[in-house]
C-alpha cells in the first residue's frame, strides 16, 4: 500500500524535470469547472500574472487538485530551515487562469503568509517557492530515483 505522502512524493518525482522559472508565453490546459473531468485551454495574460509575486491572488502557485496543493505546502522551508504549519482558509473565486483559487494561512515562527493556490492544472508541479520559503530538496533517494 502506498500512503498519501509516498503518491504524492512520486508526482513530484514524476515532474521533477519542469523548469524553475516563470511561464511567460503560450496557452495551458486548466479543468474545466463546468463539465467535471473535461480540460479546456485558456490563454493567461502572463505578463500581469508574471509581475506579482509566486503565490499572491494574482499569481498563485498551480497544482494538480488538493493532493498537488498539500504536497507543495509540505515541501516549503521557512527561513530558519523548518517547515511550517498552513491551513486552507477559505476560496478566493476566480483567479488569473479562470479558475478558482484556495487561500492558506500559511506561519513559520516568526511571520504568517497568506499564499493563493490554483489547483485545477492537471500534472502541474511548481518548482518555485513562494516568497519568504524556500523548497524541500528532494532526498538521495528521490535523486536516485530521477536517473533511473
Amino acid at each position: 500500500m502506498v500512503d498519501e505522502t509516498a503518491g504524492d512524493r512520486l508526482a513530484v518525482l514524476l515532474f521533477a524535470g519542469l523548469p524553475a522559472t516563470a511561464q511567460n508565453s503560450g496557452s495551458i490546459d486548466v479543468l474545466d469547472l463546468t463539465i467535471p473531468g473535461e480540460r479546456r485551454k485558456v490563454q493567461p495574460n502572463w505578463a500581469a500574472i508574471n509581475a506579482q509575486p509566486l503565490g499572491s491572488a494574482g499569481n498563485p502557485v498551480r497544482a494538480f487538485m488538493p493532493a498537488g496543493e498539500y504536497a507543495y505546502l509540505r515541501d516549503l522551508l521557512c527561513a530558519d530551515g523548518l517547515r511550517p504549519f498552513y491551513k486552507r482558509i477559505s476560496n478566493a473565486g476566480a483567479g488569473p487562469y479562470t479558475t478558482i483559487v484556495d487561500v492558506f494561512d500559511v506561519r513559520c515562527e516568526t511571520a504568517s503568509y497568506r499564499v493563493y493556490m490554483d489547483m485545477y492544472h492537471p500534472g502541474y508541479v511548481e518548482k518555485r517557492a513562494v516568497p519568504g520559503f524556500t523548497l524541500r530538496p528532494l532526498s538521495k533517494a528521490e535523486q536516485f530515483l530521477l536517473k533511473q
